[in-house]
């Protein structure tokens, strides 16, 4: 079993960890996105371009985002507002790559604003060995139960108001995760020792 990092290879796609995320879902929520408003993220200037200069309540259509070092290169941005099933609605970029136009929640800024498809990035469980994903599997059926993501820690009690048939399922679940994580663990000291043991 090889050590950390093993199972990643050097020459693969770059993660979405590497680059700047703007989320207009996030910019959404703390009502930025306002008629002819302005913002920084980042190293981003950000913007708000109405749809209507008539309408009050028109939303924006367009976002312009400019450096803060290079302020004379501009890229606009266009935002499609979809409505949600039991009310209100969603807005999402579309991707300004000629050619692309994808409606994402989330574009890259690093030289230039794409989406993840266009830069070819991968999300950073893709680069994962498969220890680590057996760690994060672990981690969360923890979380299921209602636990902290710590495995040094027992598993939690019942919630209250969680069904016995339930929580019974979860904790086999969780308990057969974290014997993997521990059995990874085991067999690479193991292996460690022995090597430590030839020198």
């Amino acid at each position: 079993m090889g050590g950390y990092g093993s199972g990643r290879r050097w020459d693969s796609k770059a993660t979405i960890s590497d680059y700047h995320q703007l989320d207009v879902r996030a910019w959404a929520r703390k009502v930025l996105l306002v008629r002819f408003g302005s913002f920084v993220c980042g190293s981003w200037r950000v913007d708000v371009v109405p749809s209507s200069f008539e309408l009050r309540d028109a939303r924006p259509e367009w976002l312009v985002f400019s450096r803060s070092d290079r302020r004379n290169e501009k890229y606009p941005v266009h935002l499609e507002w979809t409505a949600c099933n039991y009310g209100g609605s969603r807005v999402w970029f579309r991707c300004p790559v000629n050619g692309c136009g994808r409606r994402v929640a989330i574009l890259y800024g690093e030289g230039g604003i794409a989406c993840r498809h266009c830069r070819q990035l991968a999300y950073d469980s893709q680069r994962d060995s498969g220890w680590h994903r057996s760690v994060r599997r672990a981690q969360s059926a923890r979380m299921k139960l209602g636990g902290s993501a710590v495995l040094a820690e027992p598993l939690p009690q019942r919630p209250k108001g969680m069904h016995r048939r339930t929580y019974r399922r979860l904790y086999i679940h969780a308990a057969q995760r974290e014997a993997v994580v521990f059995g990874g663990a085991l067999s690479w000291l193991t292996a460690l020792e022995q090597r430590i043991s030839h020198f």
